[in-house]
């Protein structure tokens, strides 16, 4: 009879350990981008590679915020790339677009190849990896 409640027991912490995993898992997915949804998107400028708003706090306040994208995104042979830096370098005629489909913000350029010969037209999601945190934009 021991040896069941002690296996029980070892059980139940496992399942504890293993739901505990699950909720961190999830709240940090549901943290990953998507500022355009507590973002002002009606008043977002994109000045050279900075990307400036108002967004909302945890408290409801707005606060102005920016981020500079050259930090986080790059020209990987004439396309806008995550992860990569610098874009602004070699991607003329940047703007920004908006889905009509999911109302998401992207990024749109014209990126020169490698080969430093041609332009390619260009767009990256930016809801992928900008976030609103506390009224601050951030890269995730």
């Amino acid at each position: 009879m021991k040896k069941v409640w002690l296996l029980l027991r070892v059980s139940m912490v496992f399942l504890f350990a293993f739901v505990m995993s699950l909720n961190f898992v999830v709240d940090k997915a549901m943290a990953t981008g998507q500022f355009s949804l507590s973002c002002d998107k009606d008043n977002i400028e994109l000045d050279g590679s900075t990307l400036s708003t108002k967004c909302q706090k945890m408290n409801g306040d707005s606060q102005q915020t920016s981020i500079d994208l050259n930090q986080y995104i790059g020209n990987l042979d004439g396309k806008l790339s995550w992860g990569d830096e610098n874009f602004s370098k070699t991607c003329k005629n940047t703007g920004l677009a908006q889905l009509l489909n999911t109302k998401q913000l992207i990024l749109v350029a014209e990126c020169q190849s490698a080969d430093r010969k041609s332009y390619y037209p260009s767009e990256l999601e930016l809801d992928a990896h900008i976030t609103n945190y506390d009224g601050t934009l951030e890269y995730e």
